[in-house]
């Protein structure tokens, strides 16, 4: 016999939050998370120019993290979910410090990599590596579902773009450890700024957040199957520039 779930049915907060919590965990099995780049990353050196393939296209899409936080925000109706997302966008804008704002500390993070990699100053604005097509699409169609006017398939997409974070930054990390040996000892950490802010505190209190707005924003079913479809959505789109990303590498 096929049970129907009424869709309309109200869901408690402990309930969706439950519910919620149990998806976000689940995106560590997901491609966005799991993938053959991060081994590839992890496992080698690459070339100075598959780093800057690298760079380029991670640079572009995180630059554009401020604006999917600024839409989600425009496009939500709860209080204290707006607010929580404030926080986010404040921390992001480097708490109204331009020069610590997280996209100009991973900016300079990855020009002083490539130009140690290189022998001579690189501006990552001016590189030959190409902004990859799926790249394009992930900026595209991400600031599509974070303009969505369901507000619980916004909060899905943001849920998916932080607590994907975390582990893409070990990753990320872990295989810019293979160039250690370009840096000095101390100096090595001390351009790891990017890094530190995020795997220390940020993210973990992002993905608090996430988790807590989402939560909000569903009262039944329908709300958590429309927050499921904006989370699967913004993985989706990670998974498949990671994808690009290596078969590019490997080809090269």
């Amino acid at each position: 016999m096929t049970v129907i779930l009424d869709q309309t049915v109200q869901l408690p907060y402990e309930e969706a939050h439950s519910r919620i919590q149990a998806l976000a965990l689940g995106c560590a099995e997901h491609p966005a998370v799991k993938n053959p780049f991060y081994d590839l990353w992890i496992s080698q050196e690459l070339t100075a120019d598959q780093v800057e393939l690298v760079a380029k296209n991670f640079y572009e899409r995180v630059r554009r993290t401020p604006i999917r936080i600024a839409l989600a925000f425009l496009h939500m109706t709860d209080i204290t979910a707006r607010a929580e997302t404030v926080e986010n966008l404040y921390d992001e804008m480097g708490h109204g410090n331009p020069a610590k704002a997280h996209s100009v500390i991973l900016k300079e993070f990855l020009e002083g990599l490539l130009s140690r990699l290189r022998g001579r100053p690189v501006d990552l604005d001016t590189v030959a590596a190409p902004v990859l097509p799926s790249t394009l699409r992930l900026i595209e169609q991400s600031e599509k579902v974070f303009s969505s006017s369901l507000p619980q398939e916004v909060c899905g997409a943001l849920l998916a773009q932080e607590w994907h974070a975390y582990p893409q930054l070990v990753n990320l990390y872990e295989g810019v450890r293979n160039y250690r040996g370009l840096y000095g000892f101390e100096e090595f950490h001390e351009n790891c700024e990017f890094f530190y802010l995020h795997i220390g505190a940020t993210e973990k209190q992002h993905k608090v957040h996430a988790l807590s707005t989402a939560a909000k924003a569903c009262a039944s079913v329908e709300d958590i199957e429309q927050l499921e479809r904006g989370f699967s959505t913004y993985l989706d789109l990670l998974a498949e520039n990671w994808a690009e990303v290596y078969q590019v590498l490997k080809a090269g």
